[in-house]
């Protein structure tokens, strides 16, 4: 069992919760940890998204690492109104910190590295996106396993992925869902297919009997393995939804640099609504 994370890391996480978050990780592939955070906390990452996202999108070269789902239906008076995303059903940003390194600074970045590093040892970020689902959108996310995206697909031991809602998330609004135990069996079959994106995308359909959805208030956060079975709704909510995702791994650190040299990550923005403040 490793020890809970010191003072000093900026964790608010005491001794017996991060023990049931690692117990919870082994045996169900997946744990709610509530109360990381200060809701301004989650408000300074939120800033630096919501800016990053307006400027991506008037950005060339951001442009191939923004994914837009068209809206179905959508009011012509709703379009602007910021419940459509500016009439966008559901937004992505894959390399969001790569984008906007100011995220590196913030204390939701280092506290959920600092947590990572405890329940897995010595791992860095290899990867993170943004989802923000528009309000009352027709956009749900699938069942799936990460590890179904990845060229390895077997078992990944010590790599732990981070979902970061940035308001208070229910099943109304699209939280994150499980099915418990779900990592410790083998890859199950995913269907490819298209999103109303037009990017490809990977499809489970496991019985969901079981399955728990974790409401969560700001400031919390979920933490699941690369084969845990997961998914999350529509919003069906009257705001949108928005979601921070990191992932570690050993090697995660290494994984990017090769992407950079590669020419496969974003250059960061330029604008200043994308600094830290």
């Amino acid at each position: 069992m490793p020890s809970p994370p010191r003072r000093s890391d900026s964790i608010a996480l005491d001794e017996d919760a991060f023990r049931a978050t690692a117990v919870a990780l082994r045996r169900d592939g997946f744990a709610a940890v509530p109360g990381l955070f200060s809701r301004d906390e989650v408000r300074e990452v939120e800033r630096l998204l919501d800016r990053a996202l307006l400027e991506a999108e008037h950005t060339p070269a951001a442009l191939p690492f923004l994914v837009r789902y068209p809206r179905r239906g959508e009011p012509a008076e709703d379009a602007g109104s910021g419940r459509g995303l500016g009439g966008w059903d559901q937004i992505e940003l894959n390399h969001a910190a790569a984008l906007v390194p100011a995220l590196l600074e913030t204390a939701v970045f280092r506290g959920c590295t600092a947590l990572a590093c405890t329940l897995a040892g010595r791992v860095s970020r290899s990867f993170d996106h943004v989802i923000y689902k528009g309000a009352r959108n027709h956009t749900a996310t699938p069942w799936h396993q990460d590890a179904a995206f990845a060229l390895w697909r077997a078992s990944r031991p010590r790599q732990l992925h981070f979902w970061i809602p940035l308001q208070d998330v229910t099943p109304e609004s699209g939280c994150m869902t499980f099915l418990a135990g779900s990592h410790l069996g083998p890859l199950v079959r995913h269907r490819r297919v298209l999103r109303s994106s037009g990017q490809p995308g990977q499809e489970a359909t496991p019985d969901p009997a079981g399955s728990i959805s974790c409401a969560l208030p700001v400031g919390g956060l979920t933490i699941h393995t690369p084969t845990t079975l997961h998914r999350a709704g529509r919003n069906e909510s009257p705001l949108p939804r928005k979601a921070w995702i990191i992932q570690y791994g050993p090697l995660g650190s290494a994984r990017l640099a090769v992407k950079r040299l590669a020419g496969a990550l974003p250059v960061p923005l330029t604008g200043e609504s994308t600094r830290l403040e």
